[in-house]
């Protein structure tokens, strides 16, 4: 199982392929894609279903995940949610805040090592610096590997501060060797302070790269 040791078992989860019954979605779900490509639909349709899996095993019931203006998903009161997908795999968190969860993150992405290049767009210069005193051969799969982390970063801090930013404003670490990296702020996003650190744990598994977070 992809997410097997992403959380711990306080957060439940759920994956699966991206095929999924548009028909199944509830109304204003269906409103939210109705013009969107098949692919999308896909994704979309893949997501909404993982997630009410995830909820389902957490003894909640089955209900609607509109979508905000923001594009995001709009969860459930009570509820911590994350949705990601691959081209080809689909896969959600639920937490709730009974159990002291405040926010998740979570990122899917597929283990292709990115080139060089990407490292200027994507990496900080002390990650770029990082980057330099690791193999050759390895620095595209990291580069994913912070990418990824960059990725579910984002979305658990998007989830209380509803801030956007670009990769710039986060530092990844990664300890890959035993499945974890620290995000540090390198700017100010209220509540959070430039410095502050946040900590997930992220696997490179079955060609994929796999990353989650949780704020308490």
């Amino acid at each position: 199982m992809l997410l097997e040791g992403i959380f711990d078992p306080s957060v439940s989860v759920a994956e699966s392929d991206l095929f999924g019954d548009v028909s199944k979605l509830y109304p204003e779900e269906r409103t939210a894609i109705a013009t969107a490509v098949k692919s999308r639909q896909q994704e979309f349709t893949a997501g909404r279903t993982c997630a009410r899996r995830a909820m389902g095993h957490l003894g909640l019931p089955d209900m609607a995940i509109p979508v905000g203006s923001d594009r995001a998903p709009i969860w459930p009161a009570g509820i911590a949610g994350s949705i990601s997908h691959s081209t080809t795999r689909c896969v959600a968190a639920i937490g709730r805040h009974s159990d002291g969860i405040k926010a998740l993150g979570l990122d899917l992405e597929e283990a292709t090592p990115l080139d060089d290049t990407y490292a200027q767009e994507i990496c900080t210069p002390r990650e770029r610096q990082w980057l330099n005193r690791q193999q050759w051969g390895t620095r595209g799969r990291l580069v994913k590997a912070i990418f990824s982390a960059k990725e579910c970063t984002y979305k658990c801090q998007y989830g209380l501060t509803r801030t956007m930013f670009g990769f710039e404003a986060i530092r990844i670490e990664l300890n890959l060797a035993d499945g974890h990296f620290a995000a540090y702020f390198e700017i100010d996003v209220p509540p959070f302070r430039t410095g502050d650190r946040l900590v997930g744990r992220i696997r490179l598994r079955d060609g994929y790269v796999v990353a989650g977070m949780i704020i308490r």
